[in-house]
């Protein structure tokens, strides 16, 4: 049974920096358990309890192994406890002729007992068996206690205690650069190493991010230069793809200006979003996720969110580059006024197509049209055959814009199905004005 699983770096961690990659994975690793530890170099894992969450030991095994290797942890093992899972890690995969029984392994793979190697070596003991065999009393006297507690912990006849990792209620992360950058673009590079702790921070909360900060010091500036600068950067649709968000930032940085060489960064999340779970129905191939009947209906669940995320990857380039006034979407309100049924904003200030539809319920039990006249006509064209009509609508006495009109379907032989209506305060007779507001292309 699979209890443990320890995730090791390719090389040991040499500066600060790379400290902070342990703190990343534990962030990124706690998707899969509560119960993440940071140990040694390493990072641990109580897993038992996530078997049937994740479909089997087997398959939560390959999910972790498979998500941690881009990452730069492909060293990895799985035990019955956490100092026995680390060593067989720090150990390696068995080979033929070679075992990663904990009794075994030589003596470097156990903290506690590396620290007393040497002089254990001259005792005669290779292995953590061998160490096993001395005399407990003897060995408690000659190296501490903290010795026999490993051995005990990894064998599991003493119990391990650990502080659990916690993901921060709110990222902010700091990062000094090694020399001073002057222009924007090339903080691309460095803006990567905050993206990578701020991915795993979303990953522990089964979030994406929808508006980010990203600030910055300048080491030396004029008098009318401000000391900071920052790029407030917001997506269409909440992710936690390192590469989207790497790639957008690219398209902000490079056309940001600098007011002077720049020494540290900061990054800053300003909101954050849960990300849907597409799990609603039994025959998810069929499912359309409310886009109704097309195309799309035909499309896997798989293939939807892949449409839905390069629309909203395109909307977040375009928008960088030309600015978000010039990329805008429509946007549905609840008003019975057709030409304010829907305004437009910024796309990337827009909510998610799938809150909007749940916001939003239809207002019209009828048929409108497809095509808006930026004002309402004086219709003259004869004959008219009514089809369906009158629909009233009274709206608009809260925004001071008024309406109270009497709408019709109607056709025309060389116009079409037309939307017209009349005003109600002018009385129905030959003579009424009749207006035209809408046609059904």
């Amino acid at each position: 049974m699979l209890f443990w699983i320890a995730l090791l770096p390719e090389e040991a961690p040499s500066s600060p920096d790379e400290s902070l990659d342990a703190l990343s994975l534990a962030w990124w690793a706690l998707q899969f358990s509560p119960r993440v530890a940071l140990l040694d170099e390493g990072v641990v894992m109580e897993v038992h309890a996530s078997h049937r969450l994740f479909g089997g030991s087997q398959n939560l095994k390959r999910l972790i192994v498979q998500g941690a290797a881009p990452l730069g942890w492909a060293r990895w093992a799985c035990g019955p406890t956490a100092l026995a899972t680390l060593a067989r890690a720090r150990y390696g995969r068995p080979t033929k002729g070679k075992s990663n029984r904990l009794d075994e392994l030589p003596l470097s793979t156990i903290t506690a007992v590396h620290a007393h190697e040497a002089t254990l070596s001259r005792l005669g003991c290779q292995t953590l068996g061998d160490v096993r065999r001395l005399p407990r009393h003897g060995m408690s006297r000659r190296f501490g206690a903290a010795l026999l507690l490993a051995l005990d912990q990894a064998h599991g006849t003493k119990p391990e205690a650990f502080e659990w990792v916690q993901a921060p209620e709110r990222f902010d992360l700091r990062l000094e650069l090694p020399g001073r950058v002057d222009n924007a673009a090339s903080l691309v590079f460095a803006a990567k190493r905050l993206l990578q702790p701020l991915c795993a921070w979303l990953a522990g909360r089964h979030s994406g991010v929808r508006s980010l900060t990203l600030r910055w010091q300048l080491d030396f500036h004029r008098r009318d230069v401000a000391g900071q600068g920052e790029l407030v950067m917001r997506l269409s649709e909440a992710s936690r793809d390192i590469n989207r968000l790497h790639r957008l930032l690219a398209e902000h940085l490079n056309r940001t200006t600098l007011g002077g060489p720049v020494g540290d960064l900061s990054l800053h999340v300003d909101e954050v979003e849960a990300l849907a779970i597409d799990s609603d129905c039994l025959f998810q191939e069929h499912s359309t996720l409310g886009l109704g009947a097309g195309p799309d209906a035909l499309a896997s669940l798989v293939a939807q969110r892949q449409q839905r995320q390069a629309l909203s990857t395109l909307l977040d380039r375009l928008s960088a580059r030309l600015g978000k006034d010039h990329v805008r979407q429509a946007v549905v309100q609840a008003d019975h006024r057709i030409e304010h049924a829907q305004h437009w904003i910024p796309a990337v200030d827009a909510a998610p197509a799938a809150n909007m539809r749940s916001a939003v319920q239809p207002i019209a039990d009828h048929p409108q049209p497809a095509w808006l006249l930026p004002e309402p006509q004086a219709l003259t064209l004869r004959p008219l055959q009514w089809l369906a009509g009158p629909h009233r609508v009274e709206a608009g006495w809260w925004d001071g814009q008024s309406v109270a009109r009497d709408y019709y379907l109607a056709h025309n032989d060389q116009a079409g199905l037309l939307w017209v209506f009349r005003e109600r305060h002018v009385q129905e007779t030959q003579s009424s004005p009749l207006f035209l507001h809408g046609i059904f292309a």
